[in-house]
């Protein structure tokens, strides 16, 4: 898939190639933790990339580039309702249903949304000391990705993404437990 995109730069296992563009992470009180420089594959938060690389690869996934139709249909249609208020911490009690949130779904690999936009998707992740997101908006095939080796940046992801992409209705109050 990587070599498909043009993403030189980027592995599920850490590449000597890499420490070049390394940023060690911050953690919510300044300190400074070393990267991770991962020997296995780890599905959910291994990759190591760059905004060039990963910016090539959100372009083709919101172009419909690299997969049938009917498979990226698949990937973001809405699989499973979101029901919990937040998506962190896991295993907490479902909503009452008149409090769930119809316009939320995980998809397969993304979360959909129905915003003031139309339909779109989120994804992102975070560790003690990085955050990242990516949303795309499928009607204008847009996408803002933001990559911060500073967890603490995660509090103006919403302001980030609204100030490149407009009001896209990005469930940061749910992904990221943001207030």
């Amino acid at each position: 898939m990587f070599d498909r995109f043009g993403m030189p730069n980027t592995s599920m296992i850490w590449s000597p190639d890499f420490r070049k563009n390394l940023a060690d992470g911050w953690d919510l009180n300044g300190k400074v933790e070393p990267h991770d420089e991962r020997s296995a594959v780890r599905a959910a938060g291994s990759m190591d990339t760059t905004i060039e690389d990963f910016a090539r690869f959100a372009a083709a996934f919101i172009r419909g580039e690299g997969l049938s139709p009917a498979a990226r249909a698949e990937i973001t249609r809405p699989q499973i309702a979101i029901t919990t208020r937040t998506q962190f911490p896991t295993l907490q009690p479902e909503l009452p249903l008149a409090e769930r949130r119809s316009d939320l779904a995980a998809g397969l690999g993304v979360i959909s949304f129905i915003g003031p936009q139309g339909r779109g998707f989120e994804k992102g992740g975070h560790n003690d000391t990085t955050g990242n997101s990516w949303v795309c908006v499928e009607n204008r095939r847009s996408c803002v990705i933001l990559l911060s080796n500073d967890v603490r940046s995660e509090a103006k992801f919403p302001d980030l993404v609204r100030f490149i992409l407009g009001e896209t209705g990005a469930p940061y109050s749910w992904t990221k437990s943001l207030p």
